[in-house]
């Protein structure tokens, strides 16, 4: 069988303000082109399929327009719901989309009872388990007991949980058909990109996620949603990130951005290929918080860049009254523009990256992948404990 794995669309996405609807369409295009082109069994959408719970009409319009090129391409979709999606949105709307052979999941179900679906071939020769777990909510899988015994034990308690689910839904599956995981949740160890940078993730940051030695092996195809950058997780059950369909912030700059083939038969290892998205525009910094670039200069930048969007970094020894207009004159797509002075010390400079846990761990919750919002004094505190604390049994091991 062949399956087409997708995830975080995040429709209704702006970058600074400015409308991302026409990218995510030409994309969502290229997706459809992919489905027909290689003749997909089944496409799946791993979570974040908006950017909000209160998606704008436009985002859910571009949803159904491709549900419904799917379903006239006789192609099912399985779709779940990630962390910034509302789960009972999902599901509310489920029953309908039932009725164009969609199976969407708002809320984490058990097999047997909403969280496992059949697939069948185009040829109805074999038969898929399509199992899938949307994101977990730390309340939902955490008692009130591990949360008194501080962050450690709640998060290893999340772990637990989410790996509990995972086992439960594998339960489903059987030697004779395509056994396949859908789930949105972050992957111990998961590199993301950061400051400039690329980072792995780790659960002792404080960070709530699933251990990779526990995922199912019954599984075939474990097919993830929550990380942006594309990339495969484990060799056996093949898992993988497919990674968002556009450049979604700057820290995404150089990703190269993907939907995954998976062809895959009873009892037989997957095989995966990932098939390039070049719908969406590129994110570009142009300078860096170090060193800028000159005004004089602009007009030469404008010609490499095309249509991106741009983080533009001046170099001025003055400061020049409304520098961004001034430079949107030249870059009109420049969505954020910041002055540099020449010659400032790197010790004086804005970083690049972060370099402490907690600085790391403050970066990840304000993202998109976190909160999207600044940690509390409470929260980094918790933080700090429980660092503390993984430091302290290393020493101890």
């Amino acid at each position: 069988m062949r399956f087409l794995h997708t995830s975080d669309w995040h429709l209704g996405r702006t970058v600074r303000g400015r409308s991302r609807e026409s990218e995510h369409e030409a994309a969502l295009r290229q997706v459809l082109d992919y489905a027909r082109e290689q003749a997909a069994d089944c496409v799946i959408v791993a979570g974040d399929v908006y950017d909000t719970s209160a998606p704008p009409p436009e985002a859910e319009r571009l949803l159904y327009d491709f549900l419904g090129e799917l379903h006239g391409a006789g192609i099912p979709a399985v779709l779940i719901a990630g962390n910034h999606d509302h789960p009972r949105r999902f599901e509310a709307i489920a029953p309908l989309l039932r009725s164009v052979n969609v199976h969407a999941i708002g809320d984490p179900k058990p097999a047997g009872q909403g969280g496992d679906f059949a697939v069948r071939s185009r040829d109805g020769r074999e038969t898929a388990v399509v199992a899938a777990l949307p994101w977990v909510t730390e309340r939902r899988a955490v008692e009130f007991a591990q949360l008194q015994a501080g962050p450690s034990a709640a998060i290893l308690r999340y772990a637990d949980q989410v790996a509990a689910a995972l086992r439960d839904l594998s339960d489903a599956f059987r030697p004779d058909t395509v056994n396949v995981l859908v789930a949105h949740a972050l992957v111990d160890d998961a590199i993301v990109g950061a400051g400039g940078g690329e980072r792995a993730l780790h659960m002792a940051m404080g960070i709530y996620g699933v251990q990779r030695g526990q995922l199912p092996a019954s599984a075939q195809y474990v097919a993830f949603g929550h990380v942006h950058k594309a990339q495969e997780l484990v060799k056996s059950p093949a898992a993988w990130y497919s990674g968002s369909l556009l450049q979604l912030d700057f820290g995404e700059a150089e990703q190269g951005k993907y939907v995954n083939l998976v062809d895959v038969h009873p009892r037989q290892p997957a095989k995966v290929t990932q098939l390039p998205v070049t719908a969406g525009r590129r994110l570009i910094d142009v300078g860096s918080p170090l060193r800028g670039v000159a005004l004089a200069d602009l007009p030469a930048v404008r010609e490499r860049v095309g249509d991106a969007w741009l983080r533009v970094y001046v170099d001025l020894d003055m400061p020049v009254a409304n520098l961004p207009a001034v430079v949107r004159e030249q870059l009109p797509n420049a969505v954020h523009v910041e002055r540099v002075r020449p010659g400032q010390p790197e010790e004086e400079a804005a970083p690049v990256q972060v370099s402490t846990p907690e600085e790391m761990f403050a970066a990840f919750y304000r993202s998109d992948l976190g909160h999207g919002r600044e940690a509390s004094a409470a929260t980094l505190a918790l933080f700090r404990r429980l660092l503390q604390e993984a430091e302290e049994d290393a020493n101890e091991a």
